[in-house]
C-alpha cells in the first residue's frame, strides 16, 4: 500500500513490518488521526501497489491508542463470533444443541408449576446463544499493551481481514523487547501495522527494524 501526504514523500505499507511516521507537528500529527477517524482526508489518500485508490475506511483498521479504550475486544467481537459459528463442526453444533434442549426442557419444567399457560421457544439460532453466554476476552490479559495489540493483530490473522491496523502511542505503553516481539509477530503474521507517535525525531530509534519515515514542525521529511 502506499499512504500519500500532500506534499510530502509518499509512504510505503508492506505487509509483514511494521510502518512509523513520527512528527513533532501538532497539526500533522491531528491531520493523520481525524482522516483514519473519519475514514477519510483532503490531504491524506491511500493506493495499493498498481496505484488503484483505495478507499481508507475499509482499507484502515484505526484502533488508535489501545489503552484508551476496549474497542478492539467490541469492534471485532461480533465478527470472530460469526467466523466461530461457521467453523463449529456438525458434531460440535449437535452436542451444543443437545445441551441447550436440555435446558430448555428443565425451564419447562420449572414453568409448569405455574397455573399460567406459559412456554419458551429456541430457535437454534447459535449467535444469540455466544451473546448470550456473553463471550469476552480475559480481563487480565486486556490490562497489558502488549497483549492488546498482539491480540489485535491475532484477530486479524484469525478473521483473515487484510486491512491495514493503525495505531498511536505505542512507544508510551511498550518496552523495547515487547516492541520488538511485536515487529516479529507482524513478520511472521505477514499483517500491516501502520504506527503514528507524536515524538522528537531521536525517539525513532525506539522503532528499530521498522520502515522509518518523519516529519518535523517545520514540515520537513526525515528519512
Amino acid at each position: 500500500m502506499k499512504l500519500y501526504y500532500t506534499g510530502h514523500k509518499n509512504i510505503e505499507i508492506n505487509a509483514g513490518k511494521i510502518t512509523v511516521l513520527g512528527t513533532n507537528n501538532v497539526d500533522v500529527y491531528k491531520e493523520f488521526i481525524d482522516t483514519f477517524l473519519n475514514g477519510y482526508g483532503n490531504n491524506i489518500q491511500l493506493s495499493d501497489d498498481k496505484y488503484n485508490r483505495k478507499d481508507i475506511s475499509t482499507s484502515i483498521d484505526w484502533d488508535g491508542d489501545v489503552m484508551l479504550t476496549d474497542r478492539i475486544s467490541k469492534k471485532y467481537m461480533n465478527v470472530l463470533i460469526k467466523k466461530i459459528i461457521e467453523d463449529i463442526t456438525d458434531d460440535e453444533r449437535q452436542a451444543i444443541l443437545k445441551s441447550v434442549n436440555g435446558l430448555y426442557d428443565r425451564i419447562r419444567e420449572v414453568l409448569y408449576k405455574i397455573d399460567i399457560p406459559l412456554q419458551v421457544d429456541y430457535d437454534n439460532d447459535l449467535t444469540r446463544l455466544f451473546k448470550y453466554c456473553q463471550v469476552h476476552t480475559e480481563a487480565l490479559l486486556w490490562k497489558n499493551a502488549y497483549d492488546r495489540i498482539s491480540s489485535d493483530v491475532k484477530l486479524h490473522v484469525e478473521l483473515n481481514r487484510e486491512r491495514i491496523i493503525g495505531l498511536t502511542n505505542v512507544a508510551h505503553y511498550l518496552t523495547k523487547e515487547e516492541f520488538q516481539e511485536l515487529v516479529n509477530l507482524v513478520k511472521v503474521t505477514n499483517a500491516s501495522m501502520f504506527i503514528i507517535e507524536f515524538t522528537e525525531k531521536n525517539g525513532q530509534r525506539f522503532f528499530e527494524n521498522c520502515d522509518n519515515y518523519y516529519i518535523d514542525e517545520d514540515y520537513i521529511d526525515w528519512y
